[in-house]
């Protein structure tokens, strides 16, 4: 998944670089990180960003999703994913 400990490191400092700088996570930004964090492996930070960000769109939905099923939580993924439909938002490409 994360090619070597070294991304994640410079992964926090980017993130903590926009946090310093008071830029407002919107969802790009914000689905950005959460990629990094699932696909790295840190799914609690992944998923405390997820639910952090002011509205989540289809691939914010699909980055949580997949780092739960690339890191072998398979239920938390199918879970997740029904949580994303019953709140109103259809699986596309993306997904």
């Amino acid at each position: 998944a994360c090619g070597s400990i070294g991304a994640i490191q410079q992964g926090r400092l980017i993130h903590n670089q926009i946090i310093q700088s008071g830029l407002e996570l919107d969802v790009a930004v914000g689905t950005t990180l959460v990629d990094m964090y699932a696909k790295c492996g840190d799914l609690e930070q992944a998923r405390k960003l997820f639910e952090s960000l002011p509205n989540q769109d289809v691939v914010s939905w699909g980055a949580m999703i997949a780092g739960y099923a690339l890191h072998g939580h398979g239920l938390l993924a199918l879970e997740l994913f029904q949580k994303m439909q019953l709140g109103g938002i259809e699986p596309n490409g993306a997904i």
